[in-house]
């Protein structure tokens, strides 16, 4: 296996350390999302929560995390990676409250897809895995199409691109948090070296309901 995808699989393997197995996913395309404002988020139905996103506003590299009430009353929740100008792969553990929510969908993109011209060299992959419960374990890295023994890491730039949709339902109306565990996020680059990165938060709240 050539370096770079030696490196990949690395990144994507320091994901999954708290448990066994992962779902690959590659080539996933892009998902239209609701931009993570500084603002509240309030829901537009009269029994919704009020999402409150603070940090993941980097223009050098960021990822935001954005929720919004949907029509069948469930909280649904988006994760992207914005702004960055080398991105080779990027993992973390990203946690919620499972006394307060109860995921009903979890779906992750393959990430970094890119937007260079020479993107079809490489395929984009990504693993998910809820473990335990209300831990989700997330990654993504570039591996390369092109086999060579001499092959090294090669960062993309990202404008956008949302890296994991969930859904929930709410079992208790309490405030909580969600965010990624600090002490597990790695962000690397094509020379496989550490990305400074904003890592944003979502608090949902029930204020006057």
């Amino acid at each position: 296996m050539q370096v770079q995808n030696v490196a990949a699989a690395v990144l994507l393997a320091l994901t999954l350390t708290a448990c066994g197995e992962d779902t690959p996913t590659q080539g996933a395309a892009d998902v239209e999302s609701v931009g993570a404002d500084a603002d509240a988020q309030v829901a537009t139905a009269n029994d919704g929560p009020v999402f409150l996103p603070t940090g993941g506003t980097a223009t050098t590299g960021a990822v935001s995390i954005a929720g919004s009430w949907t029509d069948t009353k469930r909280v649904h929740v988006e994760v992207a990676i914005n702004n960055f100008t080398d991105l080779f792969g990027i993992s973390g553990h990203f946690h919620y409250d499972p006394a307060v929510l109860q995921m009903t969908l979890l779906q992750a993109n393959a990430v970094p897809m890119g937007t260079k011209k020479d993107t079809s060299d490489y395929t984009p992959r990504a693993v998910a895995k809820e473990a335990p419960t209300g831990r989700i374990l997330l990654g993504g890295a570039r591996f390369s199409n092109i086999p060579s023994p001499f092959d090294t890491p090669a960062g993309v730039a990202v404008g956008r691109e949302v890296w994991l949709v969930l859904e929930f339902t709410v079992l208790q109306k309490v405030p909580t948090t969600l965010a990624f565990d600090p002490n597990t996020l790695v962000v690397r680059n094509g020379a496989y070296t550490d990305v400074p990165t904003d890592w944003g938060q979502l608090q949902i709240t029930w204020t006057g309901k």
